[in-house]
């Protein structure tokens, strides 16, 4: 049996390949190796400003999660005093019944 015969279209006909000078070679690695090197440096810089951005941003998230809580916990203390109110229960009695002493102990 004889190989499969080839449709004139399959084939691929490539130009003949052109040596390049050395100099354009040589010209070509070293601005790729430049680029390189300058994206290292570069990605540093860049490195150290985003950490002083991001330490910034969680001290900042920290203060508002700090303040939020506390807005929580004073929310929290009003409900119960507006509850103990509705119900006309006093004060002492009303945080012992509710269980809610852990709300009004000072800090």
């Amino acid at each position: 049996m004889s190989a499969p015969l080839k449709h004139p279209n399959t084939v691929v006909l490539q130009p003949p390949t052109v040596t390049i000078s050395p100099l354009i070679r040589f010209g070509r690695y070293a601005a790729l190796s430049l680029g390189v090197v300058y994206g290292f440096f570069r990605l540093r810089q860049i490195r150290e400003y985003h950490a002083d951005i991001r330490e910034w941003e969680h001290e900042k998230a920290v203060a508002a999660a700090e303040e939020a809580a506390k807005k929580k916990k004073w929310l929290a203390k009003d409900e119960m005093r507006y509850l103990m109110q509705v119900v006309n229960i006093p004060f002492e009695e009303g945080v012992k019944q509710f269980g809610v002493a852990d709300l009004y102990k000072e800090e």
